[in-house]
């Protein structure tokens, strides 16, 4: 039995059921995601914040709470363009707790009524992913540029508001349009340029004819 309860005293009974009550609200969680569907966006995630349970015979005890299934995934995007991201099992997140039911809304979308009065609900939960505890933040993170990065900071699109864009990686690089690529400024390359297999800093020309000619074709 709560101690609280032994006393005739008003204001404790009702702080004692506000207390009560407001421990049903919820409003956002840290989460780790257990599984994730990108075809419908949706993922399950596990709350990592146990919450304290009142036995029958008065003790308490700390319980993991359910499991949300369902839940809309969060990629940040607007006016036609998104970023999406490789979200795993195990990734950390925060789950934002809708103050009423998105069901109609997340199955037709636009402006919908409620299908239940439920409030502040675990199972209204929205997932952002991002949010790191203590043990899992990303290293080496840029102080004065805009990263997009894989976790480890081995690679990296860089945006800096005076030194431009950097792209850096130990892995390839690939670029695929299906127009022409336009370039304006100085290409300057440590290595070497190959074009349709034929080396730059290496290649010959057939057909050389002394004095004003022009060369044949580059040959590899």
């Amino acid at each position: 039995m709560d101690a609280r309860q032994r006393y005739d005293d008003p204001t404790e009974t009702i702080d004692t059921a506000m207390r009560a009550a407001q421990a049903k609200i919820w409003t956002t969680v840290p989460c780790t995601i257990v599984s994730v569907d990108f075809a419908k966006q949706t993922c399950t995630v596990q709350p990592t914040v146990k919450t304290q349970v009142r036995k029958a015979d008065g003790s308490q005890e700390w319980q993991a709470l359910p499991v949300i299934p369902d839940a809309p995934l969060h990629f940040p995007g607007g006016g036609g363009v998104a970023m999406t991201f490789p979200v795993k099992a195990g990734d950390e997140a925060l789950a934002m707790i809708s103050a009423r039911s998105i069901d109609a809304w997340h199955q037709s979308g636009g402006e919908q009524q409620q299908t239940t009065m439920r409030m502040h609900d675990l199972s209204d939960a929205m997932v952002m992913v991002g949010f790191r505890s203590q043990p899992n933040a990303l290293p080496n993170v840029s102080p004065d540029a805009v990263h997009i990065r894989s976790t480890d900071g081995t690679s990296t699109i860089s945006l800096h508001p005076t030194d431009g864009v950097a792209i850096s990686t130990p892995n390839a690089l690939s670029i695929s349009a299906a127009g022409s690529i336009n370039f304006t400024g100085t290409f300057n390359v440590t290595g070497d340029v190959v074009l349709n297999g034929i080396p730059l800093s290496t290649h010959k020309h057939t057909d050389v004819t002394p004095g004003g000619g022009t060369t044949g074709g580059p040959t590899a």
